[in-house]
């Protein structure tokens, strides 16, 4: 029962840490069998669902280089999306690829969401010989009270890039639109 309380104890302060609670405020885990089952039922779920999550993701196959064409569009649907792949693109390490692929989906979401009256996108994948190059444009008016350079998808963008120790910038262009760039090592940040 001792060994009980303690590992009780150990998840209710695990659980206040998460969540942010005040120490005073924590009930004791004799206090547990007074808790509501259905309470409690919800946060045993809640965990294993995310712990299920986590498991899940890793065992999913993370998207590659050539999956990036699949963000074309044709057709009369607007904006329209065209991708170009150059250079060399082979051997990049899983985690780059990944993050070019996430980073392209990101940006034509973006744009599909945000950029007023756009009626093209562009989706350009540059391998070089030591890194690879990602710009994203589209020709929409940047005028849109919605579209910031402090958006948590640029946010995002920006922490996936410098993680993997490239360079992101995202704004407007001189003329018109929106244009992302990011700049990532082919093998990713040294470890």
């Amino acid at each position: 029962e001792s060994l009980l309380l303690n590992d009780n104890e150990h998840t209710l302060q695990t659980l206040h840490r998460l969540t942010g609670r005040h120490e005073a405020r924590r009930p004791r885990p004799w206090q547990l069998a007074d808790a509501p089952a259905d309470a409690m039922d919800r946060m045993l779920r809640a965990i294993v669902g995310v712990l299920r999550d986590a498991r899940h993701s890793a065992l999913t196959p993370q998207p590659r280089m050539a999956d990036i064409e699949q963000l074309a569009t044709t057709g009369a649907a607007q904006p329209r999306v065209e991708v170009t792949l150059t250079g060399e693109l082979t051997d990049l390490s899983p985690s780059v690829a990944a993050a070019i692929y996430r980073l392209a989906q990101e940006s034509v979401t973006n744009s599909r969401r945000h950029a007023r009256h756009a009626t093209r996108v562009t989706v350009q994948v540059t391998g070089e010989t030591d890194h690879v190059r990602l710009t994203v444009d589209d020709d929409g008016s940047t005028g849109s009270p919605h579209r910031s350079p402090d958006g948590y998808g640029l946010v995002g963008m920006r922490e996936r890039v410098t993680l993997l120790g490239g360079t992101f910038a995202a704004g407007p262009t001189a003329d018109r639109g929106w244009r992302v760039e990011a700049d990532l090592p082919r093998a990713g940040a040294a470890r």
